[in-house]
């Protein structure tokens, strides 16, 4: 009885060794899978953050680029609507007549002057749409403005005449608006300087949405220049 009682005993010794051995291997083994599963739930998280990341990003770029189209709306609506005249339009220009500007150098004669006229200009190769104004030198007396300030027969060929103002230095570009791939002008008259009503498609593509901008504006003061 002792012997059995002896070997009841060794036994449990020996079984009490080989589950202290066995306990410690199952303590590697879910330290393992523990690490394991905290690195995938670390790569999860890190995915997730950064997809809220570009997300956040591509949320404000769109908010800003509404802002930006917004604003050429504004400014090409006021400028159109306030317009005396559209001279001519095609697949990458309007050029307009702002009128007798009151309290300019240059009496007002009915006609226009170097001085009032306007083109938008779409530059294809850039994709930048430009407004391009008359802006004099600092420092030109009233006379050298009156005597460089050339008015235009009725009759002209108001793009030529434009792009002619382009070389003289001082006729600069404004930037209306970049990424532009088209515009589109739509007049209520075949004759554009009969026309009182404009609408303008601007095409814009920034890489990652296309959009269009419609423009729309009625001719407050529509007269032909004389």
């Amino acid at each position: 009885m002792r012997l059995l009682n002896g070997d009841s005993g060794l036994l449990g010794v020996g079984s009490g060794v080989r589950r202290r051995g066995w306990g410690r291997a199952m303590t590697l083994v879910e330290l393992v899978i523990a690490l394991a599963i905290t690195a995938i739930v670390a790569a999860v998280l890190a995915i997730l953050i950064d997809a809220t990341a570009v997300g956040t990003s591509s949320n404000n770029d769109g908010r800003r680029g509404l802002t930006r189209m917004q604003a050429m709306k504004a400014q090409l609506g006021d400028a159109f609507a306030n317009a005396r005249c559209i001279l001519a339009v095609d697949a990458t220009h309007v050029v307009y007549w702002v009128g007798d500007v009151a309290g300019a150098p240059t009496p007002a004669n009915g006609a226009v002057n170097f001085s009032e006229l306007r083109m938008l200009e779409l530059d294809t190769t850039t994709g930048s749409l430009n407004l391009y104004t008359c802006q004099w030198p600092s420092g030109y007396s009233t006379a050298s403005i009156i005597a460089a300030d050339q008015t235009y027969a009725a009759g002209s060929d108001w793009l030529s005449a434009a792009q002619a103002a382009k070389g003289t230095g001082n006729y600069p570009a404004t930037l209306v608006a970049g990424n532009v791939t088209g515009i589109t002008a739509c007049l209520d008259s075949a004759s554009p300087t009969q026309a009182h009503l404009i609408q303008l498609r601007v095409d814009i593509d920034d890489g990652s949405t296309p959009r269009s901008v419609i423009i729309g504006a009625a001719l407050q003061s529509q007269a032909a220049p004389m």
